[in-house]
């Protein structure tokens, strides 16, 4: 491995021409290849409802670019704030977060929420760690202090971080006119009940209620992946192949008639990272399965139409799949015509 040993520290130190040996040069002409290698990094498992884990062993390391955070506006492309030096980590050995261990991720547990899980590393670090931030939305704004919402959109939610703990972190909005903007945390307040608070500096965002964004930590990082933690404070089984996370048990999306196009906000189902979203139509009792989905609330983007079959299996009476965008903020609009015993669920999605 070579992208380890750059940039080198003799580098950094002295002004004017500096000596670059043979070995110098075949360390960078290494490292140039091995960037290609590294597009996607590490995936995550699902272990157990508190557990996950970054494979590695002496042969098959855990390499990553500790690059920042996947770009809301660039497919491929990464935000780091400047926050994060963009240089390799490895390690030899698989690591294992926690939920329930203190300090294995920023403030409190909290229930049906997401979490951002982040490869962390010092300056001098040469392997990362583990750490998950929650994933946020914005309540209201009033002189650049965001009120916080729960991922639900139900109510208003507070964290219990230690007060401060995110200053001089950043903001990275993910949805709403300020998508992909970017702008520093000055503080936070350290409420844990329906008051949770983040102030940033610059000029200010436009943001409405409902709006995403994620922070940005102030130390080398990348995003690794999302998790979903259950309404019952169980991360939800899933499973990760580069960008496509998949739940080992579907989740229900919507369920009996919807009477013409209503907007669904799919904030528990999909995060506002993904860009594709994937399930399947089911229809039970006998009646015709019917599904539109639509990206304008008019106009029909994909159609799901089929008779029931002669019986039932596995307990529905006809089912078919599907794969869609997500409109911005993990909202699509849904339509059955106002037709009885009709579910839908998801499977997954792609970032």
């Amino acid at each position: 491995m070579s992208l380890i040993h750059l940039p080198q520290a003799k580098w950094a130190t002295g002004t004017g021409r500096q000596v670059i040996l043979k070995s110098d040069f075949e360390k960078i002409e290494l490292a140039v290849l091995e960037g290609f290698q590294l597009a996607q990094a590490p995936p995550l498992e699902y272990v157990d409802q508190a557990n996950i884990r970054v494979n590695a062993t002496g042969d098959c390391r855990a390499r990553a670019l500790l690059c920042g955070f996947p770009s809301p506006l660039h497919p491929g492309q990464w935000v780091s704030g400047g926050l994060s030096d963009g240089r390799y980590r490895e390690n030899s050995t698989s690591l294992t977060l926690n939920f329930a261990t203190s300090g294995s991720l920023w403030g409190t547990e909290k229930a049906d929420q997401w979490y951002c899980v982040y490869a962390l590393a010092g300056p001098s670090d040469t392997s990362f760690s583990l750490k998950a931030m929650p994933l946020l939305r914005v309540s209201s704004q009033t002189t650049q202090i965001i009120t916080l919402r729960n991922n639900g959109n139900t109510g208003d939610i507070g964290y219990g971080l230690a007060a401060n703990e995110l200053a001089d972190g950043k903001i990275l909005v993910l949805s709403g006119p300020s998508r992909g903007l970017v702008r520093v945390i000055t503080a936070n307040n350290a409420d844990n009940g329906t008051a949770g608070s983040v102030t940033y500096g610059g000029a200010a965002l436009t943001l409405a209620q409902g709006d995403w964004f994620s922070v940005l930590p102030n130390t080398n990082f990348r995003y690794l992946g999302m998790v979903l933690n259950g309404s019952d404070s169980h991360l939800v089984p899933f499973y990760q192949e580069g960008r496509q996370f998949t739940f080992v048990i579907p989740r229900q999306a919507a369920s009996g008639a919807i009477n013409g196009y209503t907007l669904f906000d799919l904030g528990l189902l999909a995060p506002p990272t993904a860009r594709l979203f994937k399930g399947f139509a089911a229809a039970l009792s006998g009646y015709d399965l019917k599904l539109a989905v639509s990206y304008d609330g008019s106009n029909p983007a994909l159609l799901l139409h089929a008779a029931p079959p002669a019986g039932d299996f596995q307990g529905q009476r006809g089912a078919v799949p599907f794969s869609c965008r997500l409109l911005e903020g993990s909202k699509l609009y849904l339509n059955n015509e106002n037709t009885a015993n009709q579910v839908v669920k998801v499977t997954g999605w792609e970032e």
